[in-house]
């Protein structure tokens, strides 16, 4: 076995392959010694996160935990970072400050050294949170909200050169550098609370994203619950939380800023990759951070269009069938994906019954359902529910109704029962064959909504409305339409597993 074989065998964190060359054309703005600063685009919405303190303070938390990390890789401190420094993170997590810190002056070195990073992850922190923001609003319409996350993507993408790209990346590629996993090899504890920030600041959308201000705070009440007892300290990820697995409606709807926010977590995983990898020179370190930006630039990938494999790897930007805002995964075909655990699946495609979901104007009316840490769009309220009933745990429900605006949240206990009472909404379900299940199964709003359903679909006027106290009791036929894909391995991850390439 050669040196670097032996270092990662051991876990030491060496690198695998010699470095890749940098461009020799990189944009001027990553010579610059000083930081041009930048702050949130006017509006009335800004920091209208705080309408959900939780929420809000977790994030908070989450600046501060990456400052400290960066600050004590650069400083000499990195042999602590499992014990000491994962204990100061740790209770930072626990005791959340009240508002966002400035970064800059808890990890003051690092931004002297890598202040050219500082600008792309701070202009990206930015969208993020201003994003939130909107979602979190009581002052806008939905409409308006829709078109102010849409002005806000143009005000990123105009802003400043920091921009990046919002095409879906090859992510089996990035994170096939020959420094890739050194981070989470070496400091598996912290890397786990790194990715469960990252799970965090995905999995919000879906949660914000349609809701009413009290159908958010109730499902962050789950959400919140998770993060802090599960996603925070798992250390058995195969690859970082990606935006469509933990929010696939608003990834569907915003496939740009989905994109945008999973190439900007692969950036910071590329980042601490470089940074844990022994035997680098500093100047090695500066160079191939500079290169992990211009992968992920936006300026790198002018003219090329999401769907299309320019060049293999890097200009890699097919994404799954049904997903836009995604990049393709690890032995991932354009029909199927990998989710360990829960194995090959179609993001196009129920998982519940395996009947085709809903697209373009009609995507919204896809229910889907959030539990053990991954949110699944399915076909009809029946998948949903009893999807939810296989799972351990709590679990959230997003059940559509005739009215787009009038969404229904639910939530279901250990116990399986759900809830809160909704006294206006009622059910259809004269359960047949699921090949017509988004027919046979139905939420709407009123008596008047069920009756005017019923006249559209004549085939089930004899349907009953449901309470959800009666719906809620119901249990579903396995689907006669249920198919398991098949994957070309059986799992991709596998330490053994020969990924045939696509």
């Amino acid at each position: 076995m050669t040196l670097p074989v032996i270092l990662l065998a051991l876990g030491m964190a060496g690198a695998s392959a010699p470095l890749p060359p940098v461009p020799s054309d990189l944009p001027a703005w990553m010579s610059e010694t000083t930081q041009n600063k930048v702050f949130y685009r006017r509006g009335a919405y800004n920091f209208d996160v705080y309408n959900l303190p939780s929420l809000a303070r977790d994030l908070n938390a989450v600046a501060v935990g990456h400052a400290m990390a960066y600050e004590d890789l650069v400083t000499g401190r990195a042999a602590t970072l499992e014990s000491a420094t994962f204990q100061r993170i740790d209770w930072v997590l626990k005791h959340p400050p009240r508002f966002m810190p400035d970064e800059a002056t808890i990890s003051s070195t690092f931004g002297r050294r890598y202040g050219f990073l500082e600008q792309v992850f701070d202009w990206a922190h930015l969208l993020h949170a201003q994003t939130v923001d909107v979602l979190a609003s009581t002052r806008l319409t939905p409409a308006e909200k829709e078109r102010e996350i849409e002005a806000l993507y143009r005000f990123y993408r105009e802003g400043t050169p920091y921009v990046i790209t919002p095409l879906p990346m090859n992510m089996e590629f990035l994170d096939s550098q020959p420094y890739s996993m050194a981070f989470r090899r070496t400091y598996p504890k912290v890397n786990g609370l790194f990715w469960g920030y990252h799970w965090l600041q995905g999995a919000m959308y879906d949660i914000l994203y349609g809701q009413s201000l009290d159908q958010q705070r109730l499902g962050y009440e789950v959400l919140g619950e998770r993060y802090h007892q599960v996603e925070l300290y798992r250390t058995d990820r195969a690859f970082m939380p990606m935006n469509a697995e933990v929010s696939p409606r608003f990834a569907i709807r915003f496939p740009e800023l989905a994109n945008t926010f999973d190439n900007l977590h692969m950036l910071h995983d590329l980042v601490n990759d470089i940074l844990a990898t022994r035997g680098l020179t500093e100047a090695q370190r500066d160079g191939q951070i500079r290169r992990a930006i211009w992968m992920l630039l936006d300026s790198t990938h002018r003219g090329e269009a999401a769907g299309r494999k320019v060049a293999a790897g890097l200009h890699d930007h097919r994404h799954p069938e049904g997903m836009p805002g995604m990049g393709m995964m690890k032995g991932a075909t354009e029909d199927l994906m990998f989710m360990p655990d829960m194995g090959w699946m179609s993001m196009a495609d129920c998982g519940h019954c395996s009947m085709p979901l809903p697209d373009g104007e009609d995507a919204w009316r896809a229910p889907t359902v959030t539990a053990e840490g991954w949110s699944m769009r399915v076909r009809c309220p029946l998948c949903a529910r009893d999807m939810a009933a296989q799972m351990k745990g709590r679990a959230i429900l997003r059940i559509p109704t005739d009215d787009p605006l009038r969404p229904l949240l639910l939530v279901s206990n250990d116990r399986g029962e759900l809830g809160p009472d909704a006294p206006q909404a009622l059910f259809l379900e004269q359960e047949g064959g699921h090949a017509k299940c988004d027919e046979w199964s139905a939420a709407v709003t009123s008596r008047e909504a069920f009756e005017k359903y019923l006249a559209e679909h004549p085939r089930y006027a004899a349907g009953k409305p449901l309470t959800l106290e009666e719906w809620s009791e119901r249990q579903g036929k396995k689907p006669d339409t249920y198919v398991k894909p098949k994957g070309p391995v059986e799992d991709p991850y596998a330490a053994d597993a020969h990924v045939p390439e696509h």
